[in-house]
């Protein structure tokens, strides 16, 4: 039990700079728990400085707490007992006792971004560079798509691919959504036009910003507040950009998109590829609004070989195998977008007719 005060911030940024002063006028140390970057904790020694105050400030730069991690409380109670001179409660980590499966996030059964993925996986060779960026199509980087090979910030995939086509003679096949491209991406394809760098640029155009809530952009047909909108088209922007090779797919259609992939990745310069399907979870909302059948598939037993092309290639986790090796799809989880028929080898998934149990 340590009798300290506690300065909760409501607002970061800009810092209630008369509150903080004060904050720091009234102690002798502070202790700044900030997960990544130093930023509140540089702020407050800056103010230390300027109000000449005589308190230590304990942080990142004192070496008490790490640049890297999410925060638990082992590492915030390590780093309070040895500030504080006092034992640490908790010598040792906590172990669970449980052994849970690792279940890593994956993209939902029937998003459009995996039939995207698996199709430029199709078309590409194997010495190819993939920056990706911020979205739900960030989770390309998992098994067993792996298309994503590195990842800075909101709109620099198509930045980095320019980069990497000066350095390299690899080909580079980037990927931002369509809300990425709208807010940061078009400067990038100007660089890349104007210096003629071999890339391949993807723009997953599922026609709302998926991650964060499904909110509108201007490539959709309403605005923030709901009300009609003009709709703006990627492939209208980029070809007033000076693209010359483009190329709008549905991802649905994976082999009209592989093949479509394979004539971007032959071309010698920029080429954008469009790939363009609305969101599962609004595709199938508004199914249900309209009601529509939304159709489930199932696997023939008979036909099925087991390859697992389905969950090893394909990646969709509506699929899983029992112990005896025999694969299934969870009907609670399939919504029905029909691309795992596509990909199957042995003709082995059917969709289930009308009333079939």
């Amino acid at each position: 039990n340590i009798d300290v005060k506690i300065l909760k911030l409501g607002m970061t940024h800009p810092l209630p700079r008369k509150m903080c002063e004060n904050f720091i006028k009234s102690c002798k140390s502070i202790t700044i728990v900030e997960e990544l970057e130093p930023i509140i904790e540089q702020q407050f020694k800056a103010m230390a400085y300027d109000i000449r105050a005589d308190t230590k400030i304990y942080g990142k730069s004192t070496g008490h707490f790490p640049r890297i991690y999410e925060y638990t409380p082992d590492i915030v109670a390590d780093a309070l007992s040895k500030i504080f001179n006092v034992r640490n409660p908790f010598p040792n980590p906590v172990q669970s006792k449980l052994k849970l499966p690792s279940r890593p996030p994956a993209l939902c059964p029937g998003c459009p971004h995996r039939a995207t993925y698996y199709a430029v996986k199709k078309a590409a060779p194997k010495d190819v560079v993939y920056p990706t960026d911020i979205g739900c199509y960030t989770l390309g980087k998992a098994p067993p798509l792996e298309t994503a090979d590195l990842l800075l910030c909101m709109g620099s995939n198509a930045g980095t691919a320019c980069g990497l086509a000066v350095a390299t003679n690899q080909k580079i096949i980037s990927f931002m959504g369509d809300s990425t491209f709208f807010h940061a991406g078009i400067p990038p394809i100007i660089d890349a036009v104007h210096h003629n760098h071999d890339v391949v640029i993807t723009v997953l155009d599922n026609r709302t910003t998926a991650m964060t809530g499904h909110q509108p952009h201007p490539g959709t047909e309403y605005d923030g507040m709901g009300r009609q909108a003009k709709l703006i088209k990627v492939e209208d922007v980029v070809k007033g950009l000076g693209v010359e090779h483009i190329e709008v797919v549905n991802p649905n259609n994976i082999k009209e998109t592989t093949a479509a992939f394979k004539r971007a990745i032959e071309f010698k310069g920029p080429a954008v590829v469009v790939s363009k399907s609305p969101c599962i979870l609004l595709d199938i909302q508004k199914k249900r609004r309209e009601g529509k059948e939304i159709p489930i598939y199932f696997i023939d037993q008979e036909k099925c070989k087991q390859c697992k092309t389905c969950i090893d290639g394909f990646g969709c986790p509506a699929f899983y195998y029992k112990e005896n090796g025999s694969i299934y799809i969870d009907e609670t989880q399939c919504n029905g977008c029909g691309n795992c028929v596509q990909i199957c080898p042995f003709d082995a998934i059917k969709r289930r007719k009308t009333n079939e149990k």
